[in-house]
């Protein structure tokens, strides 16, 4: 029998590739790639620092003799998440941006939390639920401002 970590991943990854397939709009691919590239070279640069100087911990994980992060969370969820999240405030002013990065990173948070209480998934060392909050909140934000750059940049030099 599957374990529930096994579980979880598998949902994970089902979820993420149906969202990215009849949730995203596509219309906008070159902006959404470079929001998937930018989260995930963040994602990926921040991660390993935070596990080296054991504040998270993550016991069962993909590829594990290659990587101490979870690569499925930093390099497929929450990419894909933040594709969402850009897509939502796409059009919209600074207070709905700074009101969906909360909304979102409240979600995330509040599936995360029962995972690391639940399963071997994440394990808090020198972490509370409130530090991915905020650190979640933060990437999103980070997240929106470069393709907001992006887009400038691309009006300003003429990128078709």
């Amino acid at each position: 029998m599957f374990s529930a970590e096994t579980i979880i991943t598998i949902i994970a990854i089902v979820i993420t590739l149906l969202l990215l397939i009849f949730a995203v709009d596509w219309r906008y691919f070159r902006d959404w790639i470079v929001v998937f590239l930018f989260k995930s070279v963040i994602d990926f640069a921040w991660g390993s620092p935070v596990v080296n100087l054991k504040l998270l911990d993550y016991p069962i994980r993909l590829l594990p003799h290659y990587y101490n992060t979870s690569i499925l969370f930093e390099l497929w969820v929450f990419p894909t998440a933040c594709i969402l999240y850009n897509q939502v405030t796409r059009k919209r002013g600074l207070w709905p941006i700074i009101y969906y990065a909360a909304i979102f990173s409240a979600v995330i948070t509040a599936i995360e939390y029962p995972i690391e209480l639940y399963t071997k998934l994440i394990e808090y060392l020198d972490w509370s639920w409130f530090t991915s909050f905020y650190t979640i909140m933060i990437t999103f934000l980070c997240s929106r401002a470069f393709i907001a750059f992006f887009r400038w940049g691309c009006n300003y030099f003429g990128c078709k």
